[in-house]
C-alpha cells in the first residue's frame, strides 16, 4: 500500500500536514506558496501521496476523477518518475463540453496541454487480480480533454529527485481539466501517432508528444485502476480519467483563446477572461 503509517503527534507527521494544509489553501485561494521549508520536502513517494492525500481532506471538495500522468516509460525517464503520476480532478474545476470560457485568475500561471480521456460507464472495484486495457475497454467511453496545469509551489534549488515528489504532493500539478464530446469509435485508432493541433491565439502550434513519447490510452488507465487499488482507492461510475500529455504544454493569459484540435475526435475551444 502507498502510504505511510506515522503517529499523528509525530514530528515528521506534522511536517508532511504542514505541508499539506499550506498546498490545500492556496488551491482554496488560487495562489502559489512560499518555497516550502526543506524539513516539508517529501523524502519518498509514500510521503508525497500523504502530502497529497491531505491536501484533498483540506480542500474537501467533491471530485469528477482523477488524472494519470507519467504515463509512458519514455516521459518517466525523461521526467525523472519510476511509477505514473496520479491526481485528483476537483469538481468546481471541471468542466464539460467543446466550448467554454474560463476565469483566468481560477489558474495562476497556468499551461494547457491535450489528453486522451475517458468516462467511466460502472463502477470499478477493488479485486485481488490486477486489471487489464482489455477488462476495461468495455467499461468506458471516451472524450478529447484539455488539461490545465500549474503548481501551487515552486521551487528555486532543488534536485529533480525533490521536484518529482513535489510534484505528486501538488496534485500532480493538475489544476483544472476541460472534456469535450463523447467520441465512440475509439478503438482502433492509432493513438501514439495521432496528431493533435493545440494552438493558443497567433503562435506556433504546440510539438505533439508521438511514438514512445505516449501511452496506449485504455493501458494508462489500467495503471491508474491498478495504482489506486494499491492506496485502497476505487473508482466509481462517472469519473472521468485523463491520460497524460499528448502535446508539450502551452501558457495561457488573460484574453488567451486556445484551439485544440483532435481531428475525428473533436475539438475544444477555450477562452480566458
Amino acid at each position: 500500500m502507498i502510504w505511510v503509517e506515522m503517529a499523528p503527534d509525530s514530528n515528521r507527521f506534522q511536517q508532511l500536514k504542514s505541508l499539506a494544509e499550506k498546498l490545500g489553501q492556496a488551491w482554496l485561494e488560487n495562489s502559489i506558496i512560499e518555497e516550502p521549508n526543506n524539513s516539508e520536502i517529501p523524502q519518498s513517494r509514500e510521503e508525497a501521496y500523504f502530502v497529497q492525500d491531505h491536501m484533498a481532506q483540506f480542500i474537501c471538495k467533491d471530485i469528477s476523477g482523477w488524472k494519470v500522468g507519467a504515463t509512458s516509460a519514455k516521459m518517466r525517464e525523461l521526467d525523472g518518475h519510476d511509477d505514473v503520476i496520479p491526481g485528483r480532478i476537483f469538481s468546481p474545476v471541471t468542466f464539460v463540453g467543446p466550448i467554454q470560457k474560463l476565469q483566468i485568475n481560477q489558474f495562476p500561471n497556468a499551461r494547457v496541454e491535450t489528453e486522451f480521456a475517458f468516462r467511466l460507464n460502472e463502477d470499478i472495484p477493488i479485486r485481488d487480480q490486477n486489471w487489464t486495457a482489455a477488462d476495461l475497454e468495455n467499461k468506458v467511453s471516451m472524450y478529447p480533454a484539455v488539461e490545465i496545469i500549474g503548481n501551487r509551489h515552486q521551487l528555486k534549488s532543488a534536485t529533480k529527485a525533490e521536484k518529482s515528489l513535489m510534484t505528486i504532493a501538488d496534485n500532480g500539478g493538475g489544476i483544472g481539466f476541460v472534456f469535450g464530446s463523447v467520441f465512440d469509435d475509439w478503438r482502433n485508432l492509432n493513438f501514439r501517432n495521432h496528431n493533435i493541433t493545440l494552438q493558443v491565439d497567433d503562435n506556433l502550434p504546440a510539438e505533439n508528444f508521438l511514438g514512445d513519447m505516449r501511452c496506449q490510452p485504455i493501458e494508462a488507465v489500467a495503471d491508474l485502476v491498478n495504482h489506486l487499488s494499491n492506496r485502497d482507492i476505487s473508482l466509481r461510475k462517472g469519473d472521468f480519467v485523463s491520460t497524460g500529455a499528448a502535446t508539450v504544454p502551452q501558457p495561457i493569459i488573460k484574453g488567451s483563446f486556445v484551439n485544440a484540435d483532435f481531428g475525428i475526435i473533436g475539438k475544444i475551444q477555450l477562452t480566458f477572461v
